[in-house]
């Protein structure tokens, strides 16, 4: 659980630190976005006065000809009168702000922001004498402008940065998952190898104690070390079973993928597993050929097989083509599985009988079918007589 909590710490961790560097990297160019959107929204607003001033001296050249401009007004200072060109719908502080124009040649193109019961620009102009032409236009649009271009650089800065760390975090857990699965294998490994081999050592214990705890002969050594003997060996076995499982389940088996006679497999391992008081036997079908590894589905096979001859008097094992897989069928005519335990008798330490064994046989016999693609079944006979295991592999 700590090493897990570490890298989920670890995990939170660069997922923050992406979040603090995307804002980092991304806020100059959002200003910078920003502030040209901003400066775009004032110049068009200065565009619409200028285009005013314009209009207001072709109309002072042509008079009636043109249609004067709204809000636009000609004055002159000295001689203190104010006229508008056309319509008007604000009274600004006109004469402050005339007064605000300089006059004479070269001057310019005055520029003034005010607020009258609203937001305005004035834009004056000198056009001979001392006469200007003074203009104001609404600022709302502009105004509006630049707060829709500031709240849209806030959130697009926000977004990318919760991407970013979004992608980190997906990224990180990625390569979070491997080391959990590490750190979930170590710890089911060890435990694990308590549960199995705590059985045999308590025999190997239980009947060394027994042969010391007095003098006893040859005959009674001997069936002392008997038991040590069968307890070691089941030991060792279940040893190897869970250093097979734990390469599995680490992923450092790769299937070596050939085309692969299941008939002929089934057959040699009918021929090869010898279990006291069982028959085994390979019925004859036609050529099943898949591709798979050898060594990993002889494995499956014989796993399975044994299993089923550790329960039965007879096992059968058989081949088909079906429409998508190959199949495999190991029958016996055991007891069966227990009806509660048959969903489960593929997983770790599951007996799927009261008879069978609690080893990895099957779990391993799993694992390497998933790799190849394929899936195990396991179901009852119909008629009570016995139980039968399926391994389903694809044909490519």
């Amino acid at each position: 659980m700590a090493a897990r909590e570490e890298t989920r710490s670890r995990q939170r961790r660069l997922s923050v630190g992406a979040l603090l560097l995307a804002l980092l990297l991304i806020c100059p160019v959002a200003v910078s976005a920003y502030r040209g959107e901003a400066e775009q929204a004032r110049t068009q607003t200065l565009d619409g006065a200028l285009s005013n001033l314009d209009d207001g001296l072709l109309f002072l050249r042509v008079g009636d000809e043109a249609s004067p401009p709204g809000n636009t007004w000609h004055a002159d200072p000295d001689a203190g009168w104010i006229d508008p060109l056309g319509e008007f719908w604000i009274e600004p502080p006109l004469n402050n702000l005339v007064q605000s124009v300089r006059v004479g040649p070269g001057a310019g193109i005055m520029v003034r922001e005010f607020d009258f019961e609203g937001r305005w620009l004035a834009a004056g102009k000198w056009v001979g004498g001392n006469e200007v032409l003074l203009t104001v236009v609404g600022r709302d649009g502009q105004d509006s402008a630049i707060s829709a271009a500031r709240w849209r650089w806030i959130v697009i800065s926000l977004l990318l940065a919760a991407v970013a760390a979004a992608v980190t975090w997906y990224l990180a857990g990625r390569f979070r998952g491997p080391v959990e699965r590490a750190h979930d294998v170590n710890r089911d490994f060890i435990a694990d190898a308590a549960h199995e081999l705590r059985t045999p050592l308590s025999i190997i214990q239980a009947s060394a104690g027994h042969a010391l705890s007095r003098d006893r002969s040859s005959g009674e050594y001997r069936e002392s070390l008997s038991e040590i003997l069968i307890a070691t060996e089941r030991a060792s076995s279940s040893v190897g079973e869970l250093l097979e499982f734990a390469r599995l389940e680490a992923g450092q088996a790769s299937p070596r993928l050939a085309p692969l006679r299941l008939d002929l497999l089934v057959e040699e391992v009918a021929a090869s597993v010898r279990v006291d008081d069982t028959v085994i036997e390979a019925e004859a079908s036609d050529a099943v050929v898949v591709s798979a590894d050898y060594n990993l589905i002889r494995q499956v096979v014989d796993n399975l097989t044994r299993n089923a001859a550790a329960r039965a008097t007879k096992v059968t094992l058989s081949t088909s083509n079906e429409q998508a897989m190959a199949r495999v069928d190991i029958v016996d005519d055991g007891p069966g599985f227990d009806p509660g335990m048959i969903d489960h008798v593929f997983e770790r330490f599951r007996r799927g009988d009261r008879s069978g064994s609690a080893g990895l046989g099957m779990a391993i016999a799993r694992t390497i079918v998933d790799l190849h693609g394929g899936r195990c079944e396991a179901v009852n006979s119909e008629d009570g007589s016995g139980a039968v295991v399926s391994v389903h592999l694809p044909y490519k």
